[in-house]
């Protein structure tokens, strides 16, 4: 009997194969564990857009005020010039007046270059008010002058006066930016025709999200406008140029001279008053005392009471006297001849001096108690 060996099956294959390792690693996405996001960079063109728009904006708003404020202050200007002209004859009374207006104009002109600094960063000098550049009313006079022809407060007041023009355009202006978008939400309201604040028109509806739109282009570029204009004039008023900038250099150097100069003399004839006044009296009156001493020295030497020794230097003194009443006296004086005279009633004299009758040097002795002695 033949058996037939029949093969063991083959084992089934898996329905789920083993996934194949990719070529190409997958990059890890963007804030995974892989490592976080980078923080975002502007670049200096927007950050310089952003600038000038900045700028352009806050030069709007402060157009807007100055055109307000702008016209009140021209308005007192104005007024103090008027009653200063017209009063100038009535008891000096419109000197006052003249004077508050170029300590207005002053005024002014600061608070503007201020304000186009603080606003555009020009680098402009500080706007000072002139000194006198002498004492005294006169001196005062003369700055008062020197301040009302000032032509950087001149330039101030210019550039003042540009801004308020410029700023009675923008307040219309953003009246209009407003009655612009008003037109554009027009037609959600419904009705026929639609009222535009600010200036009163009625614009049917159908026309009035066109009339919006152009109404915004129109009014803000004229903003844009008046901004960069106003940059342009206050650049080309206020900012001097090199020329200028020399020019006021030098009057400033020559009057910081001139000052430094008057002030020398100032000091210098200060100090010679004093000398006069002070040092030179007291000169005199030292000569004077030095003399009296030495007038005193030569004619009277008294001696009381004590012991004294002493000698007398220089030339030969013309006339000496002596009268010693107690005590000891010694006295050197200059080797030459003298004419002695002596009186002793009681005491001692000691004279060892050269005696000559005839001589011009005379030396007086009184001698009533004590010691008397005279060498040369």
């Amino acid at each position: 009997m033949t058996t037939a060996s029949i093969p063991a099956p083959l084992p089934a294959a898996t329905s789920e194969a083993a996934p194949a390792p990719s070529a190409t690693p997958v990059p890890p996405a963007v804030g995974t564990a892989a490592g976080p996001a980078g923080p975002a960079t502007t670049s200096p063109s927007t950050r310089s857009r952003r600038g000038r728009t900045a700028r352009a904006l806050g030069a709007l708003a402060q157009l807007a005020a100055v055109g307000v404020v702008g016209s009140v202050i021209f308005g007192v200007l104005a007024t103090l010039l008027s009653l200063g002209i017209s009063l100038v004859l009535l008891f000096g009374i419109g000197l006052l007046f003249l004077l508050a207006f170029v300590y207005a104009l002053y005024a002014t002109a600061w608070l503007e270059y201020e304000r186009v600094e603080g606003l555009y960063r020009y680098g402009l000098p500080a706007l000072r008010a002139r000194r006198r550049d002498r004492p005294g009313f006169a001196g005062w006079l003369s700055s008062v002058w020197d301040q009302f022809t000032d032509g950087p407060m001149w330039r101030g007041i210019a550039s003042a006066a540009v801004s308020t023009i410029l700023g009675l355009f923008v307040l219309p202006l953003v009246g209009g930016l407003a009655s612009s978008l008003v037109l554009l939400f027009a037609p959600l309201f419904g009705g026929d025709t639609v009222r535009v604040p600010v200036t009163g028109l009625h614009v049917a509806v159908e026309w009035a999200l066109l009339v919006g739109v152009l109404g915004l282009i129109v009014c803000a570029a004229l903003l844009a406008g008046i901004a960069v204009l106003h940059g342009v004039l206050t650049r080309a008023i206020l900012v001097p140029n090199r020329e200028a900038q020399l020019v006021e250099q030098a009057r400033e150097a020559g009057t910081q001279r001139e000052s430094a100069v008057r002030a020398g003399e100032v000091e210098r004839t200060r100090i010679e008053r004093d000398l006069h006044d002070g040092v030179q009296p007291r000169l005199v009156s030292v000569a004077m005392t030095l003399g009296l001493a030495q007038q005193k020295i030569d004619d009277d030497l008294r001696l009381r009471a004590g012991a004294v020794t002493g000698a007398v230097t220089g030339r030969a003194p013309e006339e000496v006297s002596i009268d010693v009443s107690a005590g000891r006296l010694d006295l050197t004086l200059p080797d030459d001849a003298y004419a002695v005279s002596t009186d002793v009633s009681a005491g001692q004299l000691d004279n060892r001096l050269d005696v000559a009758s005839s001589s011009a040097n005379r030396v007086t002795v009184s001698v009533s108690a004590g010691y008397v002695a005279l060498r040369s």
